[in-house]
């Protein structure tokens, strides 16, 4: 019984201490880019993000303007900013405290773009990027999320590229439009 123990302990240790990574290469051009990993090479098509699956451990990216960049992959999920855009991190505040959102990092001012915002923000810039946030670029956020038992909201973290913040913009002076107009009827 003890040995079954041990081995089914190993087996369990093996099997939780994964040596995979997942790496979403992500390219918010206009044009496609090539992208090598040690010796694949992968093309990102615009506004796409493609998925590697890959071992733990160095590698070797070379990217679409020939410069190579060494890296130690220890986590499990990465993002890989081949064309070194900014993205902006967000929290979206769900739940029935609608204060809630107000009541943390109010200090917090980062520059989008020139942008500047105040709150729950960051700004993420670096070639590779340990994956921190729960919907990528041009993935939507839903609009409901289950909020844990004995809480009153829960924050879901969104990472945006500059595309999909000019098409927010754009939305919401339309909602603006729409309203203003709406009650001048």
């Amino acid at each position: 019984m003890k040995k079954l123990l041990i081995i089914f302990g190993i087996a369990f240790g093996i099997v939780s201490c994964t040596s995979k990574v997942d790496l979403a290469i992500d390219n918010p051009s206009k044009n496609p880019i090539l992208v090598s990993i040690d010796t694949l090479t992968v093309e990102i098509p615009p506004k796409e993000v493609v998925w590697v699956e890959m071992g733990k451990g160095p590698r070797k990216i070379t990217l679409p303007n020939d410069s190579i960049v060494n890296y130690d992959f220890q986590r499990s999920v990465y993002m890989l900013n081949p064309t070194l855009s900014q993205y902006l991190k967000y929290g979206e505040v769900y739940g029935s405290n609608p204060m809630a959102k107000f009541n943390y990092r109010l200090n917090d001012t980062v520059n989008f773009y020139g942008f500047e915002f105040v709150g729950d923000y960051k700004v993420i810039k670096d070639l590779v990027n340990t994956v921190n946030w729960d919907y990528g670029p041009r993935e939507s956020l839903p609009s409901m999320v289950q909020v844990e038992e004995g809480s009153s909201f829960t924050t879901v973290y969104k990472l945006m590229d500059i595309n999909e913040f000019i098409e927010e913009i754009n939305k919401r002076a339309q909602e603006t439009a729409t309203t203003e107009e709406n009650k001048t009827k």
